[in-house]
């Protein structure tokens, strides 16, 4: 990859991945919940539409839009592409909701690799084009491309990086913004939890505290952070109680398993630059194993990190 002359500033590609102070996916004991983290419970917690105020409360810290409106006007809406062309690739989305023209799309990283992080801008790029209205007369319509605000929630955090939550637009080196279409959203969870452990829950602010409430597994951790706040106390009960479905546990059980092979690897090799060819080996070694043990190709891909057009090659 080249570099603009006169290029300022870093990547955050560039850094080291960390998993330091993750969450780490636990064994779910009486009044415990599952984590917000497992692709799970997210579309249990998320991707329900009797249970859209959850994900309508965290968009409201994000958008000027009071949460009652947001909530009765937010719809969600399908977040996969068709494959028309031979050349294009699925894709689907973690959640994908409309309000006002504007989607907000919610996707949950436990893998910090390079492929991960392009991957959900490439979605991103697509979402943001693909309500093109094509042939409009409307001559004073300024644009016909819909905005995308893309919120990841990262179970990973990078080495020198300590911000919690930042949003990146696309701008020059005077700060001057091209486009507010598509706006990206970073969560960097164990960024939030060290700050919990230095000052506690009470120096946390609202957003943060309801992060918690939803990454946080433990009832007395849930009850630290999310008690006294009555919002908050109806998600932890809602969640702990779906977490005792029987057929949610089972689900959660085996992406416990492979979450806890796909970190572990990313914390003995890395992610870079240098070792990038090691952890390519390795995933495609760890893929290989789980391809035979009959696991989704999907799941597989948010695993290891590895694309899907390579899972599939190794399975030919």
């Amino acid at each position: 990859m080249v570099k603009i002359v006169g290029e300022k500033g870093i990547s955050l590609s560039d850094l080291e991945v960390s998993y330091k102070d993750k969450i780490e996916f636990l064994d779910i004991e009486e009044g415990d919940k599952i984590s917000l983290l497992s692709d799970n419970m997210f579309k249990t917690m998320f991707q329900n539409e009797n249970r859209l105020k959850y994900s309508a409360k965290l968009i409201s810290y994000f958008i000027e839009v009071d949460y009652e409106v947001l909530l009765s006007k937010l719809q969600l809406v399908k977040n996969s592409f068709s494959k028309k062309k031979s050349n294009e690739k699925n894709r689907s989305g973690d959640y994908v909701a409309e309000i006002n023209g504007s989607f907000i799309a919610i996707e949950v990283n436990n893998n910090g690799s390079l492929y991960v992080m392009e991957r959900n801008m490439e979605y991103a790029h697509r979402l943001y084009a693909s309500q093109i209205r094509r042939g409009n007369k409307n001559k004073k319509k300024k644009s016909n491309y819909s905005q995308v605000i893309l919120i990841n929630i990262n179970n990973f955090s990078f080495i020198g990086y300590d911000k919690i939550i930042d949003i990146f637009y696309n701008r020059n080196d005077d700060n001057i913004i091209l486009s507010k279409k598509i706006i990206t959203v970073q969560i960097f969870i164990p960024n939030l939890l060290r700050k919990w452990y230095d000052v506690g829950e009470e120096k946390l602010d609202e957003l943060e505290r309801y992060l918690l409430t939803l990454v946080l597994q433990k009832k007395s951790d849930t009850n630290k952070v999310g008690g006294g706040n009555s919002f908050m106390e109806d998600y932890i009960k809602d969640a702990t109680e779906a977490s005792l479905d029987e057929e949610l546990l089972v689900s959660y059980d085996k992406e416990k398993a492979l979450y806890e092979l796909g970190t572990s690897e990313g914390e003995k090799i890395g992610f870079k630059k240098g070792e990038k060819s090691g952890y390519d080996k390795k995933s495609k070694e760890i893929a290989e194993n789980l391809l035979k043990e009959g696991i989704d190709v999907e799941i597989i891909s948010k695993t290891t990190g590895l694309s899907k057009e390579i899972i599939n090659s190794i399975n030919m």
